[in-house]
């Protein structure tokens, strides 16, 4: 599949709507009640996994604007879902030129990247402390959710040939033994 700058409009609205709600209600539940249980050590502990979840979607809005997505400011099939990423980029960047640096744009979505990294890791520490079973259950469910994404929302998204994650899903369908 060779890799097209423009989104496929074909995906519009996203088709898979319904799946990609069972897939991450469950998986924002589980983030909310980390959020909830760090509060129980300190209202500080707490902000910080807010904030790294925030700055995933400021971050990721700028991403969103740079590369055209059809989805912001509406339903939008976002990974871990951060959704309020698509709000954000239509409150920055709609009805203004957005500077489209492929320096800026790798610098988000790096930044991006690691803050997701940042909620996963944060607060094992903290969820040791309930059982090293809950600590690997949580950073599990991190990989277990990012591949099933990968290979599920990914292919209907208009942005397939262009994000991480329609990448991630073109890699696994070039594996040796797949057509």
């Amino acid at each position: 599949m060779a890799t097209d700058p423009t989104p496929d409009m074909s995906c519009v609205p996203y088709p898979r709507k319904g799946l990609y709600l069972l897939l991450t209600v469950p998986f924002l539940v589980l983030l909310l009640l980390v959020l909830v249980y760090l509060w129980t050590f300190g209202v500080l502990l707490a902000l910080v996994y807010l904030l790294l979840y925030l700055a995933m979607c400021y971050f990721q809005a700028y991403c969103c604007a740079h590369q055209n997505c059809p989805y912001v400011g509406g339903f939008c099939p976002a990974v871990i879902g951060i959704l309020p990423a698509s709000l954000m980029a239509k409150l920055f960047y709609s009805g203004r030129g957005i500077e489209t640096s492929p320096r800026k744009f790798a610098v988000y979505a790096t930044v991006a990247v690691l803050a997701w990294i940042g909620l996963a890791v944060f607060p094992l520490f903290w969820i040791a402390k309930l059982g090293l079973v809950f600590a690997v259950g949580y950073a599990l469910a991190h990989v277990v959710y990012t591949v099933i994404f990968g290979l599920t929302i990914c292919p209907a998204c208009a942005l397939r040939n262009i994000c991480p994650g329609g990448k991630f899903h073109q890699l696994v369908l070039r594996l040796p033994g797949r057509r």
